[in-house]
């Protein structure tokens, strides 16, 4: 099995050290505080934007998974995990000139287009605000580093809040035309796949360099909600009614990925929901 380094053991890749350690892979997860809990995960504390902290770094491992959420949603947090803290990771390995497969966890904020246009792995990445710039510049410093760097982008998580929810309950109201998709993935879905590549990356297979990990149903945001107010027995939301050239995102089509033979857990946002309904 693979000697395998997490970059970031938070609420995602907490949960992938776990489901790779029971897989029989020797895990180290890399975190600036140290878990109080016993785990038969390997921990390293530093901080990866303290170049100090990663001087003795071992960087004998087959795969490095890099999947960090930034403080805050402000353009300084993402300079400090997807540049700064990149640029200290792979100056560490390039020092040392190991030979190791990189995964780097980035997002579909790469991508500019908003007028629902199809996209894929191929799509033009052109992001319009200075986050996405940020993490399309990231995505290139791996994919340059050598060529067994995998780019998995992911779309917007759930399952881990109910923060749409709650937002219905207070009124909020909904675009309802025109459309406003929206693509998610849930949270054991990230992990799975995650698992699922991983493995894969540990065979002779080879990986494509960019994977969208999104579900299988990029409904309308007035779907979802409709679905929800439903299933919560409250009143639907009031309808946002726009002008044609009003922001209607974008689709994603996650075909990649399922070709690679993933199986998700839950394909669409009514299955991922289900549990937070019956609660």
């Amino acid at each position: 099995m693979a000697k395998i380094l997490i970059i970031g053991c938070g609420d995602i890749g907490g949960a992938l050290a776990e489901v790779l350690v029971q897989e029989g892979h020797e895990v180290t997860g890399l975190k600036r505080t140290l878990p109080s809990h016993q785990s038969a995960v390997r921990f390293i504390k530093a901080d990866i934007t303290k170049a100090d902290e990663l001087a003795s770094l071992p960087v004998d491992f087959d795969q490095v998974i890099y999947i960090i959420s930034p403080s805050s949603g402000g353009t300084p947090a993402y300079e400090d995990v997807f540049k700064l803290g990149v640029d200290n990771v792979l100056a560490r390995f390039e020092k040392k000139k190991a030979k190791v497969s990189f995964t780097f966890v980035s997002s579909t904020r790469v991508y500019g287009q908003h007028q629902g246009e199809w996209l894929n792995e191929e799509s033009e990445t052109k992001p319009i605000d200075e986050r996405g710039k940020i993490l399309l510049a990231a995505e290139n410093k791996f994919l340059d580093f050598n060529s067994q760097t995998t780019i998995i982008r992911f779309s917007g998580i759930y399952g881990r809040s109910n923060y749409f929810l709650n937002q219905l309950k207070g009124g909020v109201e909904i675009q309802k035309e025109p459309p406003y998709y929206t693509n998610r993935i849930h949270k054991e879905d990230c992990v799975g796949a995650l698992a699922f590549l991983i493995n894969k990356k540990n065979t002779v297979v080879k990986l494509k360099s960019t994977y969208l990990v999104s579900d299988c149903d990029p409904a309308s945001k007035w779907d979802v909600a409709c679905y929800l107010a439903d299933g919560l027995s409250i009143q639907r939301p009031p309808a946002l009614m726009l002008d044609q050239h009003a922001d209607c995102n974008k689709r994603l089509d996650n075909r990649r990925l399922i070709k690679e033979g993933y199986q998700f857990k839950y394909k669409t946002y009514m299955q991922g929901f289900k549990a937070a309904l019956n609660e």
